[in-house]
């Protein structure tokens, strides 16, 4: 067996019990030789676990063939079988072929899925041998030496060995106040770090981890707040209720009224059949479905990988779109572009100051890359204590033997009480669009305690500004845009200065970049108020951004969140759709609907366009099923009530299924449409297949009202005059979808058009049409014109109302 198949087979079986298992005590600067982490394989002591990234392909065919509208067709097409009536079970090829398009189509989305998740799948970094390697989560073993830096989401339940920081445990108690990891704690899988890192030692492996017993909702947040996905399931649950009465009652109706001259269950079963089977508006669903898998595979080869089906729709509707500067406006480069010395009492340089506090903290934000690239990483300086940077602190410090504590971080954090000659600075270069830190300095030494937060020197004196520079991204004003074209209103949310970041707010075009606030020190209450009253928001912690985003949400707005690092966690989880980069921390990929692999805010146009095709088409041709679901309601209840059968069977409307509603929606479908969406999909569906319904049911009454009161018919004379009628109505309805006209529509109307006329004249016999005289011709030829009249008035006198 090949060693690949072989760690496989045995991570999915554990051959040695944690509990029994030898525990390696390798130093952490060595970490597990290879020999060591040979055997945890061998006996299956691996962090893998068999994880419900959606469907299997074993699922994805079950969940499409074993469906409730299935089982009634599955019913129906036994019992007509059974009778012997052959030429009504067609509409058994056309669910087949439905059926597996979608399982087609499901599964080329997922194996799209597949292969860029690769892309942006977790890693871990580990030391084996004495180096430092990047390995998947799954491959982590028992005993394993991890490192753990800034943005990196824990995979398995650790001790630390050394090294410090801070830890957001959020997915497992719910608190967000990060929670100080020094040696000898435990980190959890499923926390991650916000600040800091530290070295730690595997202490838990898979279904071990504690994270795996809590709910597994505790590590992930909630789908999507989809509402195609909510209408459609309650048209579903309003079939799956009247259905099995009507059809009880439709039975009997149906069996009673049979003619004398042929079986009357056969004939039951046959009318009931054609009035249960276009009831059900299963193409909606299949389409819905087939339209998002697709939008799947064109969004993947795009760079955008989706991680939730029904994001597409709801990135769709996003009218609010709150993006994180850093990394999104500008492209998370930054450059140090000058230096201004305040006073400097201390015989070391800024150079070395600043240097020796980048090899102390050893962080790895964006920040202090720029930093380290200016002044390096300097020796020299004892350490006796450091304090990460975090979002929530908004600076780092260091504590040096005999030079006190020097501060680097947000002037108003470092010097809460203020500067005249450093805010008079901070504000002139702020204006200008540039990041502003402040390099500050104490007499003190930090005390630091086992579990209390370690107490900061509060006399502080500014040594010296350093003056950074966050580059746009090129694209960025031309994305902006598009997003202002489109009623999408754009707010910036950061934890910088709110005058730097007002201003490339202003460079980019984002409109009113002028309203800007500094939500420090704000209460929950002041900071939801401000939500919908400013567009740029500075200062803002891990809490208050989800705060924003809530308050957003509250009067109504559809919400989409872009971010790239754990201080916007707790924001992506709240908002309708979250975004984002591939670059950015590991844990705000794991929580984000959507990720641009190539890094490119450019993208997102792209994507929300995506997004409208997908729901306005859909809500342009649900119309078409759901306008034959409601003829069929009334229809049915009608000849209940006048005691008369159903004038349908399934052979009679196929051809009107297949070449109109089935091949028009489809080809409609997929064409391009970047509207902008308006109203809900409900409200929206049903006002423009109401009027066609009620055109339908007309005519249909006008050929019973003729043929009973005026000029005799013959009762499949009726029936072929009835079917043809509603055939010609139904392709009025496909015209008024088209609507505006274009070459393509204009083509998929002839296309459908000459289908149906081969149909009802080469193959009439099959669908049960027979001939008629001249009378009934003209009976039907006068039902048409009436009925394209009837629709063009009821549909502008529908798209009057207001539905908002």
């Amino acid at each position: 067996m090949a060693k690949n198949e072989k760690q496989t087979k045995n991570k999915k079986k554990m051959a040695v019990p944690l509990a029994k298992a030898e525990r390696y005590d390798s130093i952490a600067e060595r970490g597990l030789s290879q020999g060591q982490v040979d055997l945890r394989i061998e006996d299956g002591l691996t962090n893998y676990l068999d994880k419900k990234t959606g469907k299997s392909y074993l699922q994805i065919f079950l969940t499409n063939i074993f469906t409730f509208f299935n089982l009634i067709y599955f019913v129906i097409f036994i019992a007509l079988a059974y009778y012997g009536l052959w030429n009504q079970v067609l509409f058994m090829i056309v669910l087949v072929l439905n059926t597996g398009i979608a399982i087609i189509q499901e599964c080329k989305s997922k194996k799209t899925i597949e292969k860029l998740s690769i892309v942006s799948a977790p890693m871990a970094t580990v030391i084996r041998d004495g180096k430092e390697q990047d390995i998947s989560v799954d491959d982590v073993v028992l005993d394993d030496i991890m490192v753990l830096s800034l943005g990196k989401q824990i995979c398995a339940d650790s001790i630390v060995v050394s090294g410090q920081a801070e830890v957001n445990e959020s997915m497992l108690t719910g608190e967000s106040v990060p929670v100080a990891k020094r040696k000898g704690d435990v980190v959890y899988a499923g926390s991650y770090v916000t600040s800091g890192s530290c070295v730690v030692r595997v202490d838990k492996i898979g279904e071990h981890n504690y994270i795996q017993n809590l709910t597994l909702k505790a590590k992930k947040y909630q789908k999507p707040r989809s509402e195609l996905l909510k209408a459609l399931r309650s048209v579903l649950v309003f079939i799956a209720i009247i259905i099995v009465p009507i059809t009880i009652l439709s039975l009997k109706n149906n069996y009673s009224n049979a003619p004398l001259d042929v079986n009357p269950i056969a004939f039951a079963i046959s009318k009931t059949a054609g009035s249960i089977i276009p009831m059900i508006p299963a193409g909606a669903f299949l389409l819905t479905s087939a339209t998002l898998a697709v939008s799947v595979i064109r969004l993947a080869k795009r760079n955008t990988l989706v991680q939730e089906l029904y994001c597409i729709e709801m990135l769709a509707r996003v009218n609010v779109l709150c993006l994180d500067k850093t990394g999104t406006i500008t492209d998370g480069t930054m450059t140090v572009e000058e230096i201004i010395e305040i006073k400097n009492d201390n015989t070391k340089t800024i150079k070395q100051i600043v240097g020796n506090m980048m090899r102390a903290l050893d962080d790895n934000n964006m920040t202090s890359i720029a930093l380290r690239e200016k002044f390096g990483s300097a020796k020299g300086m004892a350490v006796t204590a450091t304090v990460p940077f975090s979002s929530d602190r908004k600076f780092s410090a260091v504590s040096f033997e005999g030079e006190g504590t020097y501060f680097l971080g947000a002037p108003e954090f470092v010097l809460p009480n203020g500067n005249v000659k450093v805010d008079k600075l901070v504000q002139k270069y702020a204006e200008q669009g540039y990041r502003v830190l402040v390099l500050a300095n104490s007499a003190s030494q930090i005390l630091k305690h086992d579990t209390d937060e370690p107490k900061l020197p509060a006399v502080r004196r500014p040594v010296a500004l350093i003056v950074i520079e966050d580059r746009i991204r090129p694209d960025a004003p031309e994305t902006i845009q598009w997003f202002k074209d489109n009623n999408v209103e754009v707010k910036v949310i950061s934890g910088d200065n709110p005058i730097t970041v007002s201003e490339i707010a202003r460079k980019v075009g984002i409109e009113d970049s002028d309203k800007f606030i500094s939500l420090e020190g704000m209460s929950d209450e002041q900071v939801a108020e401000a939500a919908n009253k400013y567009t740029v928001f500075g200062r803002v912690t891990p809490d208050q951004k989800a705060i924003l985003v809530k308050a957003l949400r509250k009067v109504k707005k559809t919400v989409g969140m872009t971010g790239d690092g754990v201080n916007d966690i707790l924001a992506m989880r709240e908002a309708d759709c979250s975004i984002a980069m591939a670059a950015g921390s590991e844990a705000a990929r794991n929580v984000a609907h959507l990720v641009l692999v190539d890094n490119n805010f450019a993208s997102m146009p792209r994507v929300v366009a995506e997004g409208r095709r997908v729901v306005n088409n859909v809500q342009s041709v649900t119309s078409l099923f759901f306008m034959k679901t409601i003829y069929t309601i009334v229809l049915t209840i009608l000849a209940l009530a006048l005691n008369i059968t159903y004038p349908y069977s399934t052979n009679s409307i196929i051809l009107m299924e297949t070449c109109i509603v089935g091949f028009g929606s489809v080809m409609l479908a997929f064409q391009p449409n970047t509207s902008l969406i308006h109203g809900k999909f409900l409200p929206k569906v049903l006002k423009k297949a109401l009027p066609n319904s009620l055109v339908f049911i007309a005519t249909t009454s006008i050929v019973y009202m003729i043929a009973m009161a005026f000029i005799p018919v013959e009762q499949a004379q009726l029936e072929t005059i009835a079917a043809l009628s509603y055939t010609v109505a139904v392709y009025y309805a496909l015209v008024f979808n088209c609507k505006p006209f274009n070459v393509y529509r204009v083509i998929v109307l002839l296309l459908a058009g000459a289908m149906t006329i081969v149909g009802v004249f080469a193959l009439g016999w099959f669908f049960g049409y027979v001939s008629l005289s001249y009378v009934e011709v003209l009976i039907l030829v006068c039902v048409a014109q009436f009925a394209y009249p009837l629709m063009s008035l009821l549909t502008r006198l529908f798209n009057k109302i207001e539905i908002k």
